[in-house]
């Protein structure tokens, strides 16, 4: 190995200048390399032809070791930023002034093999406006990316591989291209173009920028490791949160909005939405529909997300749509404008680089988490996309948790009811039962006729009484995750009390939930809710009895009302203009309204199917319709 010259004897004649005259070119050594191209030049200049002799090697040395020691400040600058974006910047301001650099620049080279960044110094902002979008990498800078090696060149238009620059861009003559490695790969390239003195880019000047991109390159390193310790870092604190939230009962949706949140951070994202199926969000997965034909937006963060919640777009072709279709992470890697197909809510110009991931339950996909970058950012890297799905395994997991804390909630609730239910009928319903004994049995030794009418009424009300908490039992048991017959029926009465202004009073007796099979309780159905839309467009009543009855042969459905009375008949009274002139019906007193033919004779129909009857018929509780048919066709 040789030995390196010194520089403190300043004054001494620089007589070993021939032995420095070979270059070091080892490619893991570029500092020692630039270092004796510099000491070369300084004993080229003590030769014949020097105008100040040895005063004149003195000055070229002293230059020399001011470029030295610039390059050595200039590596310090770069190593001493842990922020990558600080790195690069540093980066070509050393470049630009260890090499008397009129400009500068840094491109850094995306998947795509193009400049995803362009790191710029020299030009004002104005200038910078006018020309417009960045180079992505063609002509000499493409050169420069296909074959990363130095280039050096006297005037770029005269290089055939030049593809000249935009209207508005400052004039350029010498340019010095050098890479950057990081990792084993090319990171970038450093561009120089004109030196300040006019003289062309030579080669101590290749040197010193070529050490200086191997300084760049161990300091990209130390940034992009510092940059993954940080996010890591930032990963699990935020993943140590969510466990918290998941575990907490009573939050809710919130869990999700704190996903959305720690993914906006983390992802370094401007827009997340949590995008599921048309319907009701809280629906257990076994029974969403991952074919659903449109997806709604239920959280959304970020920038301009204040409208976006609630919102609704086709599943095809959107991203989220594919991503639950795949069950895998779709990306959309561009840096221009987001297809207005693949997003439709938020595609309006301002989104480029968009990724969508989908929440897959036990039981299948829930719904997809859509994440998307403004319009000129850089794409989503290998560590995005990994956090990404990791936040949105936790969104999935929060939808599970609610569906089973959503499931105990309805259990307890329903063993609730069915403990009221219980209560009802083994205490309240036996008291009310063994008064009214007790009543009958005082009726039959009573002598007063007064009293025992009084009694008889008093029996007839604690049986009107039995029945009604009967009916509060069957609705309290009848909220099931299978409805009964009970069920459907309080549901089709209750359907009219916003037409009549009240609620009618339902009676169900005999095993009404257990003998009707689904074919007889739809033809029931019907037949209740035929007469009650009868009573409501036509009765003018205050007051409406339905009573169902199940004996061990038939089935009776009873509608009642104190209205308009109907004109007589099975069913086929007389017909008229449902605002004809209301004539008074024969021994009642009350006024007759038209009937309705149509549905009675369907109502008929029904009965005649099944070998029974309907009827329609007046008497002192008012208008009643009966229909009737056996268990048994």
């Amino acid at each position: 190995m040789r030995d390196a010259p010194t520089f403190r004897a300043r004054s001494a004649p620089f007589a070993d200048g021939p032995l420095m005259v070979e270059r070091v070119t080892s490619p893991s050594d570029s500092s020692t390399s630039s270092s004796s191209s510099l000491l070369r030049t300084a004993a080229d200049s003590s030769g014949p032809g020097t105008a100040a002799g040895p005063e004149g090697s003195a000055s070229a040395r002293d230059s020399a070791e001011d470029r030295l020691r610039g390059l050595l400040a200039a590596n310090r600058s770069v190593v001493s930023e842990l922020a990558l974006p600080g790195v690069l910047r540093r980066i070509v301001e050393a470049a630009r002034a260890i090499a008397g650099a009129r400009y500068a620049a840094l491109g850094v080279i995306g998947p795509d093999g193009r400049l995803e960044q362009f790191i710029h110094a020299g030009m004002d902002e104005d200038t910078v406006e006018r020309i417009g979008h960045l180079p992505t990498g063609r002509g000499v800078l493409g050169a420069l990316i296909e074959q990363p090696e130095p280039i050096r060149l006297h005037t770029i238009g005269d290089d055939p591989r030049s593809a000249g620059f935009p209207a508005a861009h400052p004039p350029m003559q010498g340019f010095l291209g050098v890479p950057v490695r990081s990792r084993g790969e090319v990171f970038g390239n450093l561009y120089l173009t004109d030196r300040v003195d006019g003289s062309d880019f030579s080669a101590d000047d290749e040197d010193l920028v070529v050490a200086l991109a191997a300084s760049a390159g161990v300091a990209i390193e130390n940034a992009r490791l510092y940059e993954e310790s940080r996010r890591r870092q930032e990963w699990l604190r935020a993943s140590a949160e969510i466990s918290r939230d998941l575990l907490r009962p009573g939050l809710g949706d919130e869990v999700l909005v704190r996903i959305a949140d720690a993914m906006l951070r983390l992802a370094d994202a401007d827009v997340v939405t949590l995008d599921f199926p048309e319907g009701d969000p809280a629906t257990p997965a076994h029974q969403v529909r991952e074919d659903a034909s449109r997806l709604v937006i239920e959280v959304a963060r970020g920038v301009e997300t204040d409208d976006l919640q609630g919102t609704a777009y086709p599943t095809a072709p959107s991203l989220a749509g594919e991503a639950m279709r795949e069950r895998r992470v779709v990306l959309v890697d561009g840096t221009g404008p987001l297809d207005p197909a693949l997003t439709p809510v938020i595609a309006d110009g301002i989104w480029g680089p968009a990724m969508a991931c989908p929440l897959v339950g036990e039981e299948g996909v829930r719904g997809a988490v859509v994440v998307a970058r403004c319009v000129g950012s850089r794409p989503f890297s290998p560590s995005d996309v990994e956090t990404a799905e990791q936040l949105a395994l936790h969104a999935a997991v929060a939808l599970e948790l609610a569906d089973g804390r959503r499931d105990e909630e309805r259990v307890a609730m329903l063993e609730d009811r069915h403990r009221i239910a219980r209560d009802l009928h083994d205490h309240v319903i036996q008291r009310i039962f063994a008064t009214e004994l007790t009543l009958e049995a005082v009726t039959g030794r009573a002598t007063d006729p007064a009293v025992r009418a009084a009694l008889g009424r008093a029996v007839e009300d604690l049986d009107e009484t039995i029945r009604r908490i009967r009916t509060s039992i069957f609705d309290l048991q009848g909220a099931r995750s299978s409805p009964d017959a009970r069920a459907v029926l309080l549901e089709v009465v209750r359907s009219s009390t916003a037409g009549l202004g009240f609620e009618p009073a339902l009676r169900l007796e005999g095993p009404v939930a257990t003998v009707l099979d689904p074919a007889l309780l739809h033809d029931v159905t019907a037949v209740l809710r035929e007469g009650l839309t009868n009573v409501v467009k036509h009765s003018r009543c205050t007051k409406v009895d339905v009573h169902v009855t199940v004996t061990a042969s038939c089935v009776t459905v009873e509608v009642t009302d104190d209205g308009s009375a109907m004109s007589p008949g099975t069913g086929r009274g007389a017909a008229g203009p449902e605002d004809a002139d209301h004539t008074d019906a024969p021994g009642t007193g009350r006024p007759v309204r038209p009937t309705h033919g149509r549905g009675l004779d369907n109502l008929t129909s029904r009965a005649r199917a099944r070998h029974g009857e309907c009827t329609l018929a007046t008497d002192e509780r008012g208008t009643v319709l009966t229909w009737t048919a056996p268990l048994t066709s």
